[in-house]
């Protein structure tokens, strides 16, 4: 068995077996009644309706000064009576180094995802991610189609220390990553991404601190490296109160590794949750 069918073989049976032993087990009442009150958009398997704007400007890992920028819309929305979250991400991309100076739209993708268990501080979640081959020109995207079958476990804390005293979560997330179809001299997509989201939120419930360490081993070429984001974000009622379910955040990233596509990013972004 080769490595691709090996590992989409463990993501398949592991959906299949936590899909099967959760169900028929969901949120508390209470629970969920206090998810809809938060508006921070952090919680992962709160499912309300939200907009985001965000932009990233990205240092590669090249030996010369090559950058990239992207901008991003992004859709969530929750369906079939709140049991499932559908999301969708368009890009606009600009894309300059020794050799290349273009700009356009890149790859979107949509993700379908439902907690099939929440119990007390514990849940589970998973779904089904499409990569789509959107790109306006071939240096802009991937140049395949590729899916994303998803799942991660969510624990839910108490407390915390220094100005984040609100409680926050830790939820580790498995994606098997791989093309369908790729265009003619584009490589195939085989790649794991292992997740490990954290966050604390502040005293007052109104900002926040996010990280999100991601290792990912790209069995296509042989290669690992880690991707680790630092996230500070608030809410603008802080200082407009009409702006409730209104937020801002930055966020820098650094790469690890020698295969890594990246040396560091710098992201800003504005969400609307729960309009």
């Amino acid at each position: 068995m080769n490595k691709r069918n090996l590992s989409l073989s463990i993501v398949v049976a592991a959906l299949l077996i936590i899909g099967l032993a959760a169900t028929g087990v969901h949120a508390q009442d209470d629970v969920k009644g206090k998810m809809k009150s938060d508006k921070t958009g952090t919680n992962p398997v709160n499912f309300q309706r939200e907009s985001r704007l965000y932009n990233e400007h990205t240092w590669l890992n090249t030996d010369g000064d090559d950058d990239q920028n992207v901008t991003t819309f992004e859709f969530r929305t929750p369906f079939a009576n709140g049991k499932w979250q559908f999301r969708m991400r368009a890009r606009y991309k600009l894309l300059t180094t020794d050799l290349i100076d273009e700009s356009g739209f890149g790859d979107m993708d949509v993700r379908f995802i439902t907690v099939p268990y929440f119990k007390g501080t514990n849940a589970i979640a998973y779904g089904l991610e499409a990569f789509l081959d959107t790109a306006s020109e071939n240096s802009l995207g991937a140049g395949s189609t590729s899916l994303g079958p998803q799942i991660f476990y969510a624990k839910f804390f108490k407390g915390g220390f220094g100005p984040y005293k609100g409680g926050g979560m830790f939820a580790p997330g498995l994606q098997y990553q791989f093309s369908v179809h790729e265009a003619a001299g584009r490589n195939e997509i085989d790649q794991i991404n292992i997740d490990l989201n954290y966050l604390m939120m502040g005293t007052s419930k109104k900002y926040w601190f996010f990280t999100d360490p991601q290792i990912i081993f790209d069995n296509e070429n042989n290669i690992e490296y880690a991707i680790i984001d630092i996230e500070f974000g608030w809410m603008m009622a802080m200082w407009y109160e009409d702006l409730k379910g209104h937020s801002v955040y930055v966020r820098p990233s650094f790469g690890v590794g020698g295969g890594r596509p990246t040396d560091g990013s710098i992201e800003l972004g504005y969400k609307i949750v729960g309009w």
